[in-house]
């Protein structure tokens, strides 16, 4: 049941009719059955799994919780995280595993596999962290074990996040539930108006932007180097408008449901620098590697300096790239990545001095940041997205070569038309100018959020509003691409 199919919407529809009827007391049994009833649409079989992790994890933070030798609960916790990671990875890695395995199981597990859904074993990757997250904060005394199976299981299972996040740490989703209270009307609307501008950013930006991404990516021998460079930072700018969109539409169900989320992104492509990049993109992925793999890692090897630091930083990033899936692109993405943020790092405090001694420097750098940046990304997004490393060099060198002959008829006064010309994009020039005018509307709404301006808006006159709710309304109807398209993350 994909967010954007009709199905979920009158699903949607009863659950959260059903919910604002039930009593409070029953909203966590109410909340664990319609989480369970969505997941199940994808696979029971992997449903039960997600229930028996989740009895383990409940069982185990109890566990740790009440044992008061520390050797014993570091052994619990150890132990604990390996158990609760290894369907992740019998599941997401199998391709990998599968020629170390006999051929008779392998036949087996295969079939297996194939006769599954694979966006239930995808699900896993959300709420194993999830699961682990809660385990290691009782580990480290940040919160008590819960002692409501329901709750917990609620946490785990809840059906706005269970596919694609954002990954919410234990500690705010259980307090929720734990003062559950009648839903602000005003929190419902807000969930309502994000939800409307995630289903836009998704069936109008991004999957408009897809039909030029599709085409050129799926057979890039095919297409000029101008349009692979045009689709390379159109794939930049679809991949944030579905992942962002998703991750709207999430967090809207949630407060239409009265439950908060963290915010999973904040304008990436404005970050001056790669680390700032990584603060603003999949920011609760981005976290949660943060404190539980770089953070231990760094404290660990601080005696080793320097060395520590970028062996920190190159197992946190290609952790990153992994986490995607069991595929050389990602391995590739997350390198360059690391190349990316050891360079940084390595070099940030020269730097830091450079820009304060040069005013003038400095205010060049915050224009010419954001561009660097945006360009080192969609570089290592070109290798994330191609079908293999091979494809992502194809695509890479004849991308820069397009620009390059884009590039010299715009300074000789001739020769951009015919490139252009030459150039086919797999898409009509109306869905080019509804994909841009759609980018433009989205980022207009980014960019008033990070200021601050957004609220001051929807705080106006109520016209203002509701030409705005009308506008994307009608640009989804009109504009927005037949056919449900599945979201992208919804496959890591």
């Amino acid at each position: 049941m994909l967010f954007n199919s009709l199905e979920f919407v009158a699903f949607l529809m009863v659950v959260v009719s059903g919910y604002h009827l039930c009593p409070l007391r029953w909203r966590p049994w109410y909340l664990l059955g319609s989480s369970y009833a969505f997941y199940c649409t994808w696979s029971v079989p992997f449903a039960v799994l997600l229930l028996a992790v989740t009895v383990f994890a409940f069982m185990l933070g109890k566990r740790i919780g009440n044992d008061r030798v520390e050797s014993r609960r570091g052994h619990w916790v150890a132990a604990g995280i390996v158990l609760l990671f290894l369907p992740l990875v019998a599941l997401k890695y199998v391709s990998v595993l599968l020629p170390n395995v006999p051929t008779a199981i392998r036949g087996t597990w295969s079939a297996s596999l194939s006769a599954s859904n694979t966006i239930a074993a995808v699900g896993i990757s959300y709420y194993t962290f999830k699961l682990v997250s809660y385990v290691v904060e009782v580990y480290w005394q940040r919160m008590q074990p819960c002692t409501h199976f329901v709750s917990f299981a609620s946490y785990a299972a809840f059906f706005p996040q269970i596919l694609s996040g954002p990954i919410q740490r234990p500690g705010d989703f259980l307090g929720q539930v734990r003062n559950l209270r009648k839903t602000d009307p005003d929190v419902v609307a807000s969930g309502l108006r994000l939800m409307l501008f995630g289903y836009f950013k998704k069936l109008v930006v991004a999957d408009k932007l897809g039909l030029v991404v599709d085409h050129a990516f799926s057979q890039p021998q095919h297409s000029t180097g101008f349009a692979l460079a045009v689709a390379s930072y159109l794939f930049a700018l679809q991949l944030y408008a579905d992942f962002s969109g998703l991750t709207d539409i999430a967090i809207g169900v949630g407060r239409v449901l009265g439950f908060s989320a963290p915010q999973n992104f904040d304008s990436p492509f404005y970050a001056e620098n790669i680390q700032e990049f990584w603060r603003r993109w999949h920011m609760t992925l981005t976290g949660w590697l943060t404190d539980y793999v770089f953070t231990p890692l760094r404290m660990g090897l601080r005696s080793w300096g320097q060395l520590g630091l970028v062996i920190s930083l190159v197992i946190n990033m290609v952790a990153i790239g992994v986490w995607h899936g069991a595929a050389w692109t990602f391995v590739a993405f997350g390198l360059i990545h690391a190349v990316y943020m050891t360079a940084f790092v390595l070099t940030q405090k020269r730097r830091k001095r450079l820009l304060q001694r040069r005013p003038l420097l400095r205010r060049v750098h915050a224009v010419v940041g954001p561009l660097v940046t945006f360009n080192l990304v969609v570089i290592s997004l070109v290798v994330w997205r191609a079908a293999s490393l091979t494809d992502g060099w194809y695509i890479l060198s004849h991308a820069a070569q397009g620009l390059l002959t884009a590039i010299s008829g715009i300074v000789h006064g001739y020769g951009l038309r015919k490139v252009v010309a030459g150039s086919h994009f797999g898409a009509s020039p109306g869905d080019l100018v509804i994909a841009a005018i759609g980018v433009v509307m989205m980022e207009t709404v980014h960019i008033m959020k990070h200021n601050g301006s957004l609220p001051h808006l929807l705080a106006g006159p109520v016209w203002v509003r509701w030409a705005g709710y009308y506008a994307l309304g009608f640009a989804i109807l009109l504009w927005g691409e037949s056919g449900a398209r599945q979201f992208i993350y919804a496959r890591f």
